[in-house]
């Protein structure tokens, strides 16, 4: 079952709007930098969403032109992202590369969704076509997931909790992948060299997720201090009853990754346009509303809080009572319940 990932779209908005001042971002131009890899993204998008139209409509060259077309873009924007990523120095450049590298990340996440959902719905030169694409987009996903994990030690210390929130995001808050490609193999339709391909892949997601499991353990401490807990005790299930994430089903699997994207979900990344702080005016009016849209609220207090800026316990002392907290203690009291029954 697929996740609608509203945690993943509010962190790309915040990236692609929000991180760097205009002055900085404006010294980008159409061929190079952010506003490059933000054009090669739209145009992936709207390749892969022609692309489907056409496995719909039973119309396999068009769909293998427009599939080319994605995977192309896809990867010439992750491309410019990491070199972003290598070249940045200082705060400004830094923090221009996590949003290039954001961006391309989850292009290449909506393009690894859609084809390994379709590997079993089509047949023929154009099933071969969209399997031999699957490896290449998992491997490309990793290595934009590397190169941003890597970018957290430039990052300023402010945005590094949001990075590592975004990482988390686009790494562990899903396992679509997986139960699209074991549900491929399940189904038994799969022409045997199909079937290998599709097995291997399946291999290769799931130590990806493995690995991404054991990274944001070794980052906890540096994502928002009020979903550290949750987080760590979905970790230490996990450790306690099946060792690693590889030994779970994929169905089960999906439900642990659905928690870590509540989790996430939690988070109060939404500003009010006021510019209280570094992270003041986050997503402001993002979700509609304008500046108004949040009603007031002090959005600053809420990340010094969030971020563990000022003293106080664990748990995000700036989280009004009865809202965000009680959404983490309802997701915690879930995850020990939960996890106990499925993996006790």
């Amino acid at each position: 079952m697929s996740h609608h990932r509203k945690f993943v779209a509010l962190l790309a908005a915040f990236v692609v709007l929000v991180a760097i001042p205009a002055t900085a971002a404006a010294k980008g131009s159409a061929k190079t930098g952010g506003p490059a890899v933000k054009a090669h993204v739209g145009k992936a998008k709207k390749a892969l969403k022609k692309f489907k139209v056409a496995v719909n409509n039973g119309e396999p060259a068009l769909a293998a032109k427009q599939l080319k077309t994605a995977r192309s873009q896809t990867a010439t924007a992750a491309k410019k992202a990491r070199k972003m990523a290598k070249q940045a120095t200082g705060s400004k450049k830094t923090v221009a590369a996590a949003q290039a590298l954001t961006l391309s990340g989850g292009q290449y996440d909506a393009l690894v969704e859609q084809i390994t959902a379709l590997v079993d719905e089509v047949s023929g030169h154009i099933q071969q076509i969209v399997a031999n694409a699957i490896p290449s987009a998992l491997a490309g996903k990793q290595k934009v997931v590397e190169v941003l994990t890597r970018l957290l030690d430039k990052a300023p210390a402010q945005i590094k909790p949001v990075i590592a929130s975004i990482i988390t995001a686009l790494t562990a808050s899903d396992a679509t992948e997986i139960v699209n490609l074991d549900a491929a193999l399940d189904s038994g339709t799969l022409p045997t060299g199909i079937s290998s391909i599709v097995s291997e892949c399946l291999a290769m997601a799931t130590g990806f997720l493995d690995m991404a499991f054991a990274t944001i353990k070794g980052f906890l401490p540096i994502l928002p201090e009020m979903i550290q807990g949750p987080l760590s005790m979905i970790f230490d299930t996990i450790s306690a009853t099946v060792g690693s994430i590889v030994a779970i089903v994929p169905s089960i699997l999906s439900t642990v990754t659905g928690m870590i994207d509540q989790i996430l979900g939690s988070l109060p990344f939404v500003g009010s346009g006021s510019s209280s702080g570094n992270l003041g005016g986050l997503l402001g009016g993002i979700l509609g509303g304008g500046p108004s849209s949040t009603g007031g609220l002090d959005i600053g207090a809420i990340l010094s809080g969030l971020f563990g800026s000022s003293g106080g316990g664990t748990g995000g002392g700036g989280a009004p009572s009865g809202g965000i907290g009680g959404i983490i203690s309802s997701i915690t009291g879930m995850i020990s319940n939960l996890l106990g029954g499925l993996l006790g």
